[in-house]
């Protein structure tokens, strides 16, 4: 297995080397990286990103408030199991800190994917239409092909920054990663693929590719995508250094959104770049 990896991995960092010289001979012959899909501004201003933002807060405030009261009421009714049993109470008290972890993982979850149908209704009614949302993308095998080869050249330097910062300045930290560690099963893995792989690429490509990039690139051009990339990083504060190879993921994603002036390759970047974060830490766990 050990062997299998290491052979994956190589072939992937040579890919990867590949690309990115390919990519700086196609730049230095004036050749562009990926056409302009054309496109119109979209229709929103800045006071839509911030009313939208609070949104987000507030269907996640109100999603972990759920999941906090039906942890609430669950911990009742263990601790009136756990009055009648003291075996069923040791059970209890080791499984406590993975249940509480599930639920909020559930919560943000629901939070996001709320928050990207709510967010998409307000600006359809506002105006906006599926062009505006990036949710239609006139050449979509295109948008995959870039999706997947974007991903190959990202992967390997990023991940390298992220095991470096990790080993020998800041060890990296995240929810997921103590869930995983207090609960290895199958529903537990899934509930993570469910949460990382699906549920985030969306709404955060959503929000910081096409709602606030969006409005970005209307003021600053193409200097949209970085500033978009800073603020995707900077979200994720309080994970150890992981927020530093994120700014990268997101000048890529955001390139990616710019060039194509639709979401699907970004967020398929997204679920790619996250669903490999998955497994590597999956079978760290379970080795």
């Amino acid at each position: 297995m050990t062997a299998l990896v290491g052979f994956i991995a190589t072939m992937l960092c040579l890919t990867s080397m590949f690309c990115i010289v390919k990519l700086i001979a196609r730049y230095r012959s004036g050749e562009t990286l990926i056409p302009q899909v054309p496109g119109s501004p979209v229709p929103w201003d800045g006071m839509v990103v911030v009313s939208l933002f609070v949104l987000f807060l507030v269907c996640q405030g109100v999603c972990v408030a759920a999941a906090q009261q039906m942890l609430l009421v669950g911990d009742q009714a263990s601790q009136v199991v756990a009055n009648r049993s003291s075996t069923t109470a040791g059970t209890v008290i080791g499984s406590e800190g993975s249940d509480k972890l599930g639920y909020l993982l559930i919560a943000n979850a629901v939070a996001m994917l709320v928050f990207t149908c709510v967010a998409a209704l307000i600006l359809r009614v506002r105006g906006a239409s599926w062009e505006d949302l990036g949710f239609r993308d006139p050449k979509p095998r295109e948008g995959l092909r870039l999706a997947c080869v974007t991903w190959v050249i990202i992967v390997p330097p990023l991940l390298a920054l992220a095991a470096f910062l990790d080993q020998f300045v800041e060890p990296y930290s995240h929810p997921i990663i103590d869930f995983l560690q207090a609960d290895k099963s199958a529903w537990s893995i899934g509930l993570v693929i469910g949460a990382a792989v699906v549920a985030a690429p969306i709404a955060e490509e959503f929000f910081f590719r096409r709602i606030l990039q969006g409005w970005l690139e209307i003021k600053y051009g193409d200097w949209a995508v970085v500033v978009s990339a800073l603020c995707f990083g900077l979200a994720h504060l309080g994970d150890g250094l992981g927020w530093i190879p994120l700014i990268g993921f997101g000048l890529a994603a955001g390139y990616l959104a710019r060039r194509r002036g639709a979401l699907l390759p970004s967020i398929v970047l997204h679920a790619l770049f996250n669903g490999l974060s998955v497994m590597l830490l999956v079978v760290s766990e379970l080795a």
